[in-house]
């Protein structure tokens, strides 16, 4: 005669998708320590800030892959939110399936360190020297974030009363990407350097409250349209 089987409890543990959110909370945690101690170094400050973008793209795949939803990462550049902007990073997934879900939770949010920034798809009023911000690669094209270009869209962010100016890339839950806001899937890079925020009152209204200065020190990813980041250690690397 058999005895009662036994039942072994298998001990809980985490999804990939909570390990890379968690990895990108102790990477935003790290950058505020860095900004609390002066700024920090600028290179590894921005190789830092190269690793957590690159693990938020790495999170928004997984998570739009295991929830059937669609991910985005949000980048504030609304030039009226001078201390968010070209800074903030949000990683959203939809409350909805499908192509245009109504509604986004957030599901991390952090700031780069201080001096460093996203750049956007255009370089319009950011630089002082456009023709120094040019890719080694082709001369002809500017050294900035294509994979922004065209990608906007104004957003209430949670615990904003206004809408705010955001540019940024979505996922579909095949882990490819999909345009922010309609239109075709973006591809392309990235790019993150070093800046310096413009004293209030130096610049006129509407202009970027920051300004790009060294081109030749630049990191970032570059990322296919299957959404699958590659690393840019250098400017050579665009």
């Amino acid at each position: 005669m058999k005895g009662p089987a036994v039942i072994t409890a298998r001990p809980a543990a985490f999804t990939l998708v909570e390990l890379l959110v968690v990895v990108a909370l102790i990477a935003g945690a790290s950058f505020l320590l860095l900004s609390g101690l002066g700024g920090g170094d600028k290179s590894a400050a921005l190789q830092s800030s190269q690793a957590t973008i690159a693990n938020l793209v790495t999170a928004a795949r997984m998570q739009a892959s295991s929830t059937g939803r669609k991910a985005r990462l949000l980048v504030n550049a609304d030039p009226a939110q001078p201390g968010r902007y070209l800074r903030f990073v949000a990683l959203q997934l939809a409350r909805q399936p499908g192509a245009s879900p109504a509604n986004w939770d957030t599901v991390q949010s952090l700031f780069l360190p201080l001096g460093i920034y996203v750049v956007p798809g255009s370089l319009e009023g950011l630089v002082g020297e456009p023709s120094a911000w040019k890719r080694s690669s082709d001369l002809s094209t500017d050294l900035a974030s294509d994979l922004f270009a065209n990608q906007s869209l104004a957003y209430v962010f949670d615990g904003d009363t206004a809408a705010q100016l955001w540019t940024g890339v979505a996922f579909t839950p095949n882990g490819t990407l999909a345009a922010l806001a309609g239109g075709p899937p973006p591809k392309g890079a990235w790019v993150i350097a070093v800046g310096q925020s413009r004293p209030p009152g130096s610049y006129a209204t509407g202009l970027p409250p920051v300004r790009l200065d060294e081109p030749a020190r630049v990191r970032g990813l570059m990322l296919s349209a299957y959404g699958v980041p590659a690393w840019c250690d250098d400017r050579s690397a665009f």
